[in-house]
């Protein structure tokens, strides 16, 4: 529990979020570290500091909600929140986008090639541990992140996605296809 205990203490001297998101953020800190207790929370615990929160603009096709690493704001689209959103799954999906960020991007997604994988299993994660009340934008994503993930393997995609290792993934997809 101790890095817990540092994400809270670094969580309550972010000057940028309001007590009620620090609340409703270690919530999810802790659920997704009951759930995933070997995944290494560092990054988490020193974006946690100064995360900020923003907005996508009207024009911006990015989704609901996006992380950005290099600024390190999760921003969120006013107008689709005004929409059937499930509040809890797109703040997961921010947390997971800190946890799996590295540098300029998070999860597997370093080129940008495999964008719609790691949009796809970052929708997948938050699925499993938060669940989704409301609208989904990322059905097809989805869909064909649970067929890659059939054939190379969820633990592939679990490793990469967390040790930022694109390579992996094509590593996987192109034994799968020799085999």
């Amino acid at each position: 529990m101790e890095i817990l205990d540092e994400i809270r203490s670094n969580l309550a001297a972010n000057q940028n979020l309001t007590d009620e998101v620090k609340a409703k953020m270690f919530e999810l800190c802790v659920l997704f570290h009951q759930k995933f207790p070997d995944v290494n929370l560092g990054k988490l615990k020193e974006k946690i500091k100064d995360v900020k929160l923003g907005k996508i603009g009207v024009f911006e096709r990015k989704g609901p909600v996006i992380y950005d690493a290099l600024k390190n704001e999760i921003c969120f689209s006013n107008k689709k929140l005004h929409e059937e959103y499930d509040a809890n799954h797109l703040m997961m999906k921010g947390i997971l986008g800190m946890i799996s960020s590295n540098e300029d991007y998070y999860g597997f997604n370093q080129n940008g090639k495999l964008r719609a994988l790691n949009i796809g299993y970052t929708e997948m994660l938050a699925n499993f541990l938060v669940g989704n009340e409301g609208v989904c934008d990322y059905e097809e994503e989805l869909l064909a992140t649970n067929l890659i993930s059939q054939i190379i393997g969820v633990d592939v995609l679990f490793q990469a996605y967390f040790t930022n290792n694109a390579d992996l993934v094509y590593k996987k997809m192109l034994e799968a296809e020799v085999g």
